[in-house]
């Protein structure tokens, strides 16, 4: 089942993340470190907003929508959730303007309030409405919000770019164009309400009390995903936090983009057997996820570690290029272990709903991150920001799984885990005796390289496995 769903929003979750990666590359191209600066912290202070705003009432949504599934029940929640989300992007919309003014671009014009604002209604709005199609696994909806406003708002931000100028709001103008149209075209298929009125209390209480220790906790995580980039911008400057961005930028997106090659269909799996079979069937879930999940990451840190020279200097523009050499492995390594903290062991207070100890992993995540930050950025300049977050990293996930290992039984896939391990030192010992790649073919000579000598390991490793299962089902189709 696992890895059926996975392969159904395998198109979602590879499209959309990757014209990410592709796009904060091509920006070192066409726009300075100081539009690039902008246009980093903006996105990420929606991030944050998003957080504060929305994100506790989808992860209700995602965790209990399925029991609103009559008539009545039905109306009642649509009523609540159209309430929410207009006070929701109204707030969100208020606070972004005040930061982009007083913080980020005092110097703010018109037109990039107005870009700011409409990238932060639609953004919203993509993001609440596929995480409500993986409730009810409507793979084509979640698709369309994955990938249009990533692939299409790109193309749309280089047009207006190339038309009038290198200015910030061009780019989030094109995000915003096509978000909006991502979030219009799957309307008639999503399941809503028309009214407002009345808003159903108990909902409203009910993931009040299940969110807001998830608004506490997505906060300070974002404090430990995000806070180098502030710190950096206040002691160094706006230029300082576009160079940082690329490299930094990079390796998070990298990372996010391979743990959501397998995150998607992981997390309703584990809820459906936290609901028919209790806690043992879903910390076994759990574990099954956490294997198809390092068996992406790990041969991914490995790979960008040993092929970084080369990534950086065929992709990257020169301005960017000494910074992001450095940044882009930390960041990678960080951006994998925050990965498997969030889908691995924050997942068990979840679905315990022990949401508040989630607030400690995150407070420790976010306190060693500003810590940290401030010291190493002062003796290490923007790689010492950089090694910052992997400490801060470490920290929390460390404090995540003892939790998970010691009060609710969580498990490691120590055998699949060995198999990952061993793959990966063989991919990693033949990137390493390639010469350094000087064109886009040899780089993706090398990258295939590597990932047909790792799925070659893995083949031979899961062989037996394999066979056994296979000589299982012949006896019971012939029985």
């Amino acid at each position: 089942m696992l890895l059926r769903q996975t392969l159904l929003y395998l198109p979602a979750q590879i499209i959309g993340p990757l014209f990410q990666l592709v796009a904060m590359i091509v920006w070192t191209h066409v726009v300075d470190e100081h539009t690039l600066g902008v246009i980093t912290l903006v996105t990420a202070t929606h991030e944050l907003l998003q957080i504060g705003f929305l994100a506790w009432w989808s992860q209700y949504a995602l965790r209990f929508f399925g029991r609103f599934q009559g008539v009545h029940a039905a109306e009642r929640f649509y009523r609540t959730e159209n309430a929410i989300l207009l006070v929701s992007v109204v707030l969100q919309s208020a606070v972004m303007v005040g930061v982009l003014l007083l913080v980020i671009a005092p110097d703010a014009h018109a037109w990039l309030l107005v870009a700011t604002v409409a990238y932060v209604i639609t953004r919203s709005l993509n993001l609440y409405i596929g995480e409500r199609a993986r409730v009810r696994q409507q793979i084509g909806v979640y698709t369309v919000q994955q990938i249009v406003g990533p692939a299409a708002g790109f193309l749309v931000g280089l047009v207006l770019i190339k038309q009038f100028g290198q200015s910030a709001e061009w780019p989030l103008a094109g995000y915003a164009i096509a978000q909006l149209i991502a979030a219009v075209v799957v309307l008639p298929t999503i399941g809503y309400g028309k009214r407002l009125w009345p808003v159903d209390r108990e909902i409203v209480e009910h993931a009040l009390r299940y969110g807001i220790p998830l608004i506490i906790g997505g906060a300070l995580g974002w404090v430990g995903l995000n806070a180098s980039r502030f710190i950096v911008n206040n002691l160094q400057g706006v230029a300082a936090a576009g160079l940082f961005a690329v490299g930094y930028g990079l390796g998070q997106r990298a990372a996010a983009v391979a743990a959501m090659l397998v995150t998607a269909a992981a997390f309703p799996l584990a809820v459906k057997s936290m609901e028919q079979g209790g806690s043992k069937a879903a910390m076994r879930q759990l574990a099954d996820n956490s294997a198809l999940l390092v068996a992406i990451l790990a041969p991914s840190i490995i790979g960008i570690y040993m092929l970084r020279t080369e990534i950086v200097h065929l992709l990257i523009a020169t301005p960017f290029q000494q910074v992001t050499l450095a940044v882009l492995p930390l960041s990678m390594l960080a951006g994998s272990i925050r990965n498997l903290r969030a889908h691995f062991g924050d997942q068990v207070f979840l679905l315990h709903s022990r949401t508040r100890l989630m607030i400690i992993v995150a407070a420790i995540d976010a306190t060693v991150t500003v810590l940290f930050s401030v010291v190493c950025i002062k003796y290490w300049g923007l790689v010492g920001a950089a090694g910052a977050t992997v400490l801060a990293a470490s920290a929390a996930a460390a404090v995540s799984f003892s939790i998970g290992f010691v009060k609710f039984g969580l498990t490691l896939p120590l055998a699949h885990l060995a198999r990952i391990g061993a793959a990966t030192i063989a991919m990693g010992a033949l990137l390493d005796r390639l010469p350094e790649a000087r064109s886009f073919l040899a780089l993706g000579l090398h990258v295939a390289a590597g990932a047909a000598v790792y799925l070659a390991v893995l083949v031979l490793l899961y062989a037996p496995t394999f066979l056994r299962l296979l000589r299982a089902r012949r006896a019971k189709s012939t029985s």
